[in-house]
């Protein structure tokens, strides 16, 4: 957007605070003990800034959206950057993914949280703590989910360059990686599919759905986990075609 003045770039932060602490507030879940809300204030305001470097009013995008993904991606950045979970932890979110996937493939329906735990001879709490970890591993963003040509990761700025120099390959990859993430989202259960609503179109927080569907926080958490992995799962299944 050319040369932004100090006080420019005052006024814009001014604008946007409200809603890098939206986000800073909404990605506390799982947070890692390290971390504050305030330092993913930090983090988001870093991020607000470099959007407003990287913003071209030619782009088919307005500030408004350019910047709320690089927040969210800055934020995100932070949470992974403290990642405290074990090499088995990560195993073990492997390993659910795969019981999933494989029981959903022999029923051709939705596995059941006790189908897989029995499955994998654990406990259900075993299996809840497992898929809550979920939350801060596969936070769940095109950058995270590994959607890039070639399985390299995507900039979702990228994504949003002139029309003109847009990459036809890309744009179809990108348009493909859509269509299966809304047909698995589509495929999920009733509950599954209405925390994913609330959480990333209404943009309601954990608390607030909790309320909304009568439950507690930490069990909206263990849902919001097992769509994770659940949509995890689908994405490979369309990187491996």
């Amino acid at each position: 957007m050319g040369k932004v003045s100090q006080k420019q770039k005052e006024k814009i932060v001014e604008q946007f605070l409200p809603r890098v602490r939206y986000y800073a507030n909404k990605y506390t879940i799982a947070l890692p003990p390290e971390l504050s809300v305030e330092d993913l204030v930090s983090a988001g305001i870093v991020g607000l800034l470099e959007a407003i470097e990287r913003y071209d009013p030619s782009m088919n995008a307005t500030l408004s959206t350019f910047a709320d993904f690089r927040i969210r991606g800055a934020i995100i950045d932070e949470i992974r950057s403290m990642q405290w979970a074990s090499k088995d932890a990560r195993k073990r979110l492997e390993e659910v993914r795969s019981v999933y996937s494989a029981l959903e493939k022999e029923h051709n329906r939705s596995a059941d949280d006790e189908e897989v735990a029995r499955r994998m001879n654990i406990t259900l709490d075993e299996l809840y703590k497992t898929l809550s970890t979920a939350n801060t591993m596969n936070m769940l963003n095109l950058d995270a989910l590994g959607a890039g040509k070639e399985g390299e990761p995507l900039d979702i700025l990228e994504c949003i360059s002139k029309e003109g120099e847009r990459d036809m390959l890309d744009e179809l990859h990108l348009k493909e990686m859509k269509e299966t993430l809304g047909r698995a989202i589509d495929e999920l259960p009733e509950k599954e599919r209405l925390v994913v609503t609330l959480y990333y179109f209404e943009e309601l927080t954990m608390k607030e759905i909790g309320k909304v569907l009568d439950i507690s926080e930490s069990r909206v958490c263990q849902l919001h986990g097992r769509v994770l992995v659940k949509l995890k799962g689908k994405v490979e299944q369309f990187k491996d075609r």
